[in-house]
């Protein structure tokens, strides 16, 4: 891999990183905001794979949906496949929790599965990509 395509790579984890140092701000709040967790564990998990997919060779489509993107990542990181159920719920935050029309508000449970989701994502990617 040339040093250009690495370093962006690592730009996507990088921005990937401050979805996750924000995930963990809220948590320490006296009552965290949910949807923010959510939405930037979506987020997270969307960087490190779209970071990954550029580290294969692969092109990126502007996307929120994880699903799509774990179709595209499969070949390269296929252990990523049995979060399948877990990307069709967190697409939602992508894009649902962010805007008043759904009025839909994630529990701290489902906040703190979305989080413990993206670690796992973010180790799996880790673990197959050295960068």
């Amino acid at each position: 891999m040339d040093d250009e395509k690495l370093f962006i790579v690592r730009l996507w984890f990088k921005k990937a990183e401050s979805d996750f140092k924000t995930i963990v701000n809220n948590l320490k709040s006296e009552a965290p905001p949910t949807d923010a967790i959510c939405f930037h564990a979506q987020q997270a998990i969307e960087k490190y794979i779209k970071g990954a997919l550029i580290y294969f060779g692969q092109h990126i489509t502007k996307t929120h949906d994880l699903v799509s993107l774990l179709t595209s990542i499969s070949a390269h990181i296929p252990e990523l496949d049995a979060f399948e159920d877990e990307f069709h719920e967190i697409s939602r935050y992508g894009v649902e929790v962010r805007y008043p029309d759904s009025f839909y508000e994630p529990t701290l449970e489902e906040a703190k599965k979305s989080y413990e989701t993206a670690l796992k994502i973010k180790g799996i990617i880790l673990a197959k990509i050295k960068v």
